[in-house]
């Protein structure tokens, strides 16, 4: 019965989305996909922190009134598929330490833009241009740690242990750095889009989270 409660809910959450034109619906349709593996796997604190990622990066958008294209199927897929594959397999731990990456680096960027220098490339130190793949700033990188410090009082309040917070954490603002190396790298010289770096730094991530959680 609870599960049907919530079904309800993701269907009143995604008919608002469409009216809207926030999202289409084959990212509607995968965002429901998405929240019934958590839910599946009785995570609804997990669906709770998506829910509070993209919340947040569309609102700092909003803010900001920046010009970029809708977040869609591509971008949700880049940020959350490593993590809900990790979920399906019972790896909590590492599927928040690829969320969390995703979560750091959103607000990186976001809110990074704010930053009054410009941006230098993370394998060089030199300055780029604004919007840069791999560029980086300390706005930005404070942007990073909010998402840390966000993701970590959350799952602090859910009673989730000390070793797997600190992992999370970790993993998250690492998965920025990794994120920038790889935009500096293969997504300026055209080998990847923004998605697929995305994809690929939350997959090194939850590598890094599985050698952790088997380690610690």
């Amino acid at each position: 019965m609870l599960l049907l409660y919530y079904f309800v809910l993701f269907y009143v959450f995604g008919l608002l989305l469409w009216v809207t034109k926030k999202y289409d619906l084959i990212t509607i349709s995968i965002i429901y996909v998405v929240c019934t593996i958590f839910l599946l796997r009785n995570k609804i604190e997990i669906v709770i922190y998506l829910i509070l990622f993209f919340g947040i990066a569309e609102l700092i958008t909003m803010i900001l009134d920046k010009g970029h294209s809708k977040r869609n199927y591509k971008n949700l897929l880049g940020n959350c598929i490593v993590g809900t594959i990790a979920i399906m397999f019972g790896e909590t731990t590492v599927a928040l330490a690829t969320l969390c990456a995703a979560f750091c680096d959103t607000l990186s960027s976001e809110i990074g833009s704010l930053s009054k220098k410009k941006p230098v490339l993370i394998t060089t130190l030199k300055t780029v241009d604004v919007g840069v793949d791999g560029g980086v700033t300390l706005v930005g990188f404070a942007g990073a740690i909010l998402g840390a410090i966000i993701t970590l009082v959350f799952f602090w309040i859910f009673n989730y242990n000390s070793t797997a917070l600190l992992i999370i954490v970790v993993c998250g603002l690492l998965g920025t750095i990794i994120d920038s190396i790889i935009g500096a790298t293969l997504q300026r010289k055209g080998y990847l889009d923004n998605n697929q770096t995305n994809f690929l730094a939350t997959l090194v991530v939850g590598i890094i989270a599985i050698l952790l959680v088997y380690v610690l």
